[in-house]
């Protein structure tokens, strides 16, 4: 087991698409791309993720990873119980970070669940990226890949897990969307995901129904978002830290959680004068109004990562358990929109399968 570089960090100077033919001969367990932007003022343009926003692991036209960075983000919360490592830095001059996971197996160094590289012909990376589309408008960045690797001797995997967006539509106020899976390979888990400013998860996507061979199975009988955001897999909060510099007047700073945020605040200045108000923490955003050119930290709390609500199937760990989709005809969604939902938003359906090796 190692670790092995793919990509030492380079320039990402001018937004583009890299694409890394990965030569590999050993199984891969996980894939990890990092991102850095060094912020050219002290005014949040979006969350570091932002900077990254399509990951693909392709071979030839077989895409077998593709998702947002904010998506990859959610997914790996929802796969391990935490988050990667995100640096939400708004600070001018000072570089913001984000982290982002392809988890090929159950778990790292999953010997049952791995990524093959003798099985494909022609594997590349391929990372869409735009240094000022994070943090606060970076004027420099950086890109580093790296991948944990494992010997042949020690592991025998009989497949990998296969994460993509399926569909992304755009939301109408208590409309319903009808959405049709694929069923070429078993689920592990399906994860739904919609962001906002200042709307919580179930504003945007408020009920679900998932069910097979038209209602023959209900798995989820249009059930409220609410619900199943409070006892849907990961039920803990989790922790992130936030640095940042007042304008004097109230601005958006984003960070990870859409749902049950709570701030702890502080000043980074010595003067009393220096004073932080929250206003507002719904939809990835927390609203405050902070002193001109005054520091401010904030310890931020909260669930339901970028607004993903996580669908498990079965024991996570056992792939006996997963949805089965060799008997199955049809898998649909029915998602009912909240009733105001934000201007000109969207919603995302990412789908995470177990592909067999032949």
């Amino acid at each position: 087991m190692r670790i092995h570089e793919v990509l030492a960090a380079e320039s990402i100077a001018t937004a583009g698409t890299k694409v890394i033919d990965l030569n590999l001969s050993d199984l891969v367990s996980r894939i990890t791309i990092c991102v850095k932007g060094t912020n050219n003022n002290a005014v949040p343009t979006a969350h570091p993720a932002e900077i990254v926003s399509k990951i693909e692991l392709v071979d030839g036209s077989d895409v077998l990873f593709s998702l947002s960075g904010k998506e990859a983000q959610a997914l790996n919360f929802y796969e391990t119980g935490e988050m990667p490592t995100v640096n939400l830095e708004f600070r001018n001059a000072v570089m913001c970070f984000a982290a982002f996971h392809i988890n090929l197996g159950r778990f790292l160094w999953d010997p049952k669940l791995a990524l093959d590289p003798a099985r494909f012909s022609n594997l590349q990376l391929k990372i869409t990226h735009n240094k000022a589309a994070g943090g606060s408008t970076p004027s420099a960045g950086e890109l580093a890949v790296f991948a944990e690797l494992m010997d042949k001797t020690e592991a025998s995997p009989t497949g990998f897990l296969m994460a993509k967006e399926i569909q992304s539509y755009g939301l109408v106020s208590s409309a319903h969307e009808y959405i049709t899976l694929p069923t070429d390979y078993m689920y592990r888990k399906l994860m739904i995901k919609s962001l906002f400013s200042g709307k919580q998860p179930w504003e945007q996507y408020n009920k679900v129904k998932l069910s097979i061979d038209n209602d023959r199975v209900v798995l989820l009988n249009n059930l409220r978002t609410t619900d199943l955001l409070k006892f849907m897999s990961v039920k803990k909060d989790f922790v992130e830290f936030i640095m940042g510099t007042g304008t004097g007047s109230a601005a958006d700073v984003y960070c990870t959680p859409a749902m049950d945020i709570a701030c702890a605040q502080g000043t980074l200045e010595a003067a009393l004068s220096a004073a932080n108000v929250i206003k507002q923490a719904y939809g990835g955003v927390i609203n405050i109004l902070s002193e001109s050119a005054k520091g401010y930290q904030l310890i931020v709390t909260g669930k339901c990562p970028h607004g993903a609500l996580d669908i498990p199937f079965g024991d996570q760990m056992n792939p006996d358990s997963w949805l089965k989709m060799d008997k199955v005809g049809n898998l649909k969604f029915d998602i009912t929109a909240g009733s105001s939902v934000g201007a000109s938003s969207t919603c995302e359906i990412v789908s995470q399968q177990l592909r067999a090796y032949k």
